[in-house]
Formats: C-alpha cells, structure tokens, sequence
C-alpha cells in the first residue's frame, strides 16, 4: 500500500468517521466502488442527453461520497460538475467528465486495497 504521503485518500479523517471500525471502512469502500460506476454512468448519460437535474443530481451524491473518504482534488472537479448541471451549461461537460475519471482510475486501487486487507 501506498505511504501515508502518497494516498490521495485521508485515512485520518475517515477512520474518525466510522469511530476507528475498519471493518466498517472496508464495507463503504466496497460499496463506493459498486456504486461508482452506476454513478459515472448516470453523469456521461446525462450529459450526452442533455439532462441537466441528472448531471447534477449524479455528481452531487458522488461529490458527498468523496468527501467522506477526504478525496479533495477530485472532489472539487466533480463539485464544478454538479455546478454545470444546476446551471444547464454543459459545455466541456463531457472533457470534465473524462478528467475526473482519469484522476479517479489513479486512486481505485486506494478502495480495492481497504477492502482486500479486511478480506485477508
């Protein structure tokens, strides 16, 4: 695993979240990554079709899950997202998107690694 410095994941805050239960970490990280791509399709469909409440809607209740898992960076890009859908402005919508799916493909293995260290 990655050295506390290179996590983009703030172990800290969320262990205060769950009251230091790790276990109980690793189920919500498990269930992020089962919901993660639900949501990331709910946004791109939305996007392509021009549902602004959808956009918003999917990147507000990604933008909550990022916070409790301290993910800063990325939160803010998902936050400009939900802002674009209140907005009805999507244009560069979809560029957005693909940035932030880049940046979440680097910090997955983050969530795949709480889980498997429960699991053994």
């Amino acid at each position: 695993m990655a050295s506390e410095s290179e996590r983009a994941l703030n172990y800290e805050t969320v262990l205060v979240y769950v009251d230091g239960d790790v276990q109980l970490l690793s189920e919500l990280a498990e269930f992020f990554l089962q919901d993660y791509s639900r949501l990331m399709g709910e946004a791109r469909g939305a996007i392509l079709q021009g549902d602004c409440p959808g956009l918003e809607r999917a990147a507000h209740t990604m933008k909550g899950r990022l916070a409790f898992f301290g993910v800063g960076k990325l939160r803010e890009e998902i936050f400009s997202l939900e802002t674009m859908g209140r907005e009805c402005n999507l244009s560069g919508a979809l560029e957005l998107l693909d940035q932030f799916e880049t940046g979440m493909k680097a910090i997955l293995p983050e969530f795949k690694s709480l889980i498997l260290e429960q699991k053994s």
